[in-house]
């Protein structure tokens, strides 16, 4: 029987494999004392030589841009006892209306010396905010209209930030803020960040001062800061050897049309990068560590650890010379603590068949090895007294037999989804939500924590799930000549149903939803024989157990 305390540390244990900068990270900053921010005015002469040599390259693009140098403000750190002074410029383009706060950093080697983010004011006293993957932590109240594409060049930022302040109903002021207004306004921002943060529950307000909450709002925060952070160095804006995480924004709110499609584009663009032998033997050895010691940890005897990963591995090695038979790139094996095992490739195209091979190339070998190894037995008393032997052969055959069953995300499931719905992309989230509500039945059925477990991951995936099958009904609905990728950029971003997605989602969405509408659909022939050979691996094995019963 597993305890609380085995779960939680499994959970901790996988957390740590998945998140590992996430919890680490986590860990450390909450452990930071916040404390006042105090603002100061300062002339540019007074900004110290290596600032100054930080500033020039970034001075010298503002200056051709039209843009001239107004003020400055010097400020501590938030982090108590942390000794550093951060510094921020302030610049102003009369002709543009556009005021840009240039940041600089004491911590060398954190980013490229320095970041820029440009404004534009309203009547309405709101304002249009744009960077360039440096939103430094900041978390903004949904009245700011925040754009932050990594667009990876401070050139393209202002060039989309003009586009993007075009906004209906707003009214542009074209004033410059005076210096005692630049030290107002960056204190206002401040204020802004920090009283957001509370009413995310990321912080708390203690008779000592602001302090970091430990809530899932603050683990939130932080996971949302490290993929900021990978992001924007994918674009070459933040130096390859830094160690300083970077947040990405809270939302993408009220993003418009044009820079939307532009960073959605590039985001159906990008093709992940290859891993490398030494990086997949190390996922895989590794993984396998961390599944052998979470499942000995919660009281799996460590004499059947070996018999469950040889059955997981006989499995994946299915999946995976498969796929290498049928031309996937960047192949490989790895252990998911809790849940098993997985063996993953990349193709553009696949075909319906090939899908349907790899599917079934997983369970099959297993239950074919099991069946022989059972006949053997029957004809050898030396093999049927074999207790390891004979453990293995039926472990093998029912794991791989439940792996068969119609439920998604099983093998069984995805061969039933490829075949009967991959024309009908409701049908296919309906057949996502009947196969979580039995996974959900089964666990209370069987009192499993393992199965709760799984059923709470696939539960946190039912709104990407519903928002792909809106995608591609809408998709399908239009014709399918053209461009294809054109037509789904503009769905996710003018339709309603996916505004308050970030880029990132909809980029992906948009980027799943063209690869399962490219994909080849299953023949009427492919159908019928794939579904009678699936109906019969599923009917054979209980025909031959009730009639020995």
């Amino acid at each position: 029987m597993m305890s609380i305390e085995n779960i939680v540390l499994g959970l901790v244990l996988v957390l740590f494999i998945l998140n590992f900068q996430t919890i680490v990270g986590g860990m450390i900053v909450y452990f930071f004392k916040l404390q006042e921010i105090v603002m100061k005015q300062i002339t540019k002469e007074e900004l110290e030589e290596d600032v100054k040599t930080i500033l020039k390259p970034y001075e010298e693009f503002l200056l051709s841009k039209g843009f001239h140098f107004v003020s400055a403000i010097e400020h501590g750190s938030m982090i108590e006892k942390f000794d550093v002074n951060y510094h921020v410029c302030y610049y102003y383009n009369e002709e543009l209306g556009v005021h840009v706060s240039l940041f600089t950093t004491p911590l060398k080697e954190s980013i490229l010396g320095a970041s820029i983010s440009f404004a534009t004011f309203y009547e309405s006293y709101r304002m249009a905010l744009t960077f360039d993957g440096f939103v430094h932590n900041m978390v903004l109240p949904d009245d700011f209209y925040l754009f932050d594409g990594y667009y990876g060049s401070f050139s393209k930022a202002l060039e989309s930030h003009l586009e993007d302040r075009v906004i209906e109903g707003e009214v542009m002021v074209k004033e410059p803020l005076s210096d005692e207004g630049f030290k107002d306004y960056n204190e206002f921002m401040l204020e802004q960040n920090l009283s957001e943060m509370l009413n995310q529950n990321i912080l708390k307000n203690t008779e000592s001062g602001y302090r970091f909450k430990f809530s899932f709002s603050y683990w939130k925060h932080i996971h949302r800061t490290v993929k900021g952070y990978k992001r924007a160095k994918k674009v070459g804006v933040l130096n390859a050897k830094s160690s300083m995480p970077m947040a990405e924004p809270k939302s993408f709110q009220t993003l418009y049309k044009n820079s939307e499609e532009k960073t959605i584009l590039r985001g159906l663009d990008e093709k992940p990068k290859p891993s490398t032998k030494e990086g997949k033997m190390r996922t895989f050895f590794i993984s396998g560590l961390t599944f052998v010691l979470f499942f000995g940890l919660i009281g799996i005897p460590w004499s059947t650890l070996p018999l469950i990963v040889a059955v997981l591995l006989i499995h994946e090695l299915g999946h995976f010379f498969a796929m290498k038979y049928f031309g996937y790139q960047d192949t490989s094996i790895f252990f998911i603590p809790l849940f098993g095992a997985a063996a993953k490739g990349e193709k553009e195209y696949v075909r319906s068949f090939e899908e349907y091979i790899v599917f079934l190339a997983g369970p099959v070998p297993g239950m074919v090895i099991s069946v022989v190894i059972g006949v053997m037995m029957l004809n050898s008393q030396e093999l049927m007294s074999n207790g390891l032997l004979r453990e293995y052969a039926l472990m093998s055959f029912v794991i791989n037999y439940i792996n068969l069953l119609p439920i998604y995300p099983l093998d069984g499931g995805k061969v039933v989804q490829t075949l009967l719905f991959t024309r009908y992309p409701k049908l296919q989230y309906y057949f996502f939500l009947t196969s979580l509500t039995v996974i959900i039945f089964s666990a209370i059925f069987f009192e499993s924590p393992l199965m709760a477990l799984f059923a709470g991951a696939l539960f946190l995936s039912i709104n990407h799930n519903a928002n792909l099958a809106k995608l591609l009904g809408m998709l399908q609905r239009e014709k399918l000549d053209g461009d294809m990728r054109q037509k789904a950029i503009n769905v996710v971003t003018t339709h309603s149903a996916f505004e308050k997605l970030s880029l990132n989602k909809k980029a992906a969405l948009a980027k799943q939803a063209i690869k399962l509408l490219n994909a080849e659909k299953p023949s009427k022939l492919l159908i019928f024989v794939g579904m009678a050979i699936y109906l019969l691996l599923i009917a054979l094995p209980l025909a031959i157990t009730v009639l020995f019963l």
